[in-house]
């Protein structure tokens, strides 16, 4: 195994976390032997270094944190390469445990919805954030609701 791949994925693993796809592809790109990468790959997954678990659900979080909705946490997790099956499974404990509204108050709170350009603003801003048209609807007509939406409305 060449020490060259390893090296720079730890020196990238050290500065952030990243997926094994975007490790991957920097390798690559670098020229290096498919093998040396995939050795690398394994050897920093097996020690720990190399979670694509902890990528998304850190990504959910960062998300949340910026008032953004699950379609664009579909979309960032898809970009960042992070396995379907894990995608999937952050995604629907997102579902369950999210009250997307409450999310969405304060993106309500920075645009007057009495003018319809505010509102119209709001609704632009809450599609590009990637929130479901059930929750847009209900923030942008003011009603304020304690029921959670399920999968089934994104």
């Amino acid at each position: 195994m060449s020490n060259e791949a390893k090296t720079l994925a730890l020196r990238w693993l050290s500065q952030r976390s990243l997926t094994v796809r975007e490790i991957r592809d920097r390798l690559e790109r670098r020229g290096l032997e498919a093998e040396d990468i995939d050795s690398a790959l394994e050897d920093l997954g097996k020690r720990g270094y190399l979670n694509d678990e902890r990528v998304a659900e850190s990504e959910v979080r960062r998300a949340l944190e910026r008032h953004q909705g699950p379609g664009y946490v579909r979309a960032r997790l898809m970009q960042r390469g992070v396995e379907s099956s894990i995608r999937e499974a952050q995604l629907a404990m997102l579902y369950a445990e999210t009250d997307w509204l409450a999310i969405a108050e304060p993106l309500r709170q920075r645009y007057d919805r009495s003018s319809p350009t505010g509102r119209a603003r709001l609704i632009r801003r809450m599609a590009r954030e990637g929130f479901p048209a059930s929750v847009i609807r209900r923030v942008a007509d003011g009603e304020r609701s304690d029921i959670i939406d399920g999968p089934e409305d994104y």
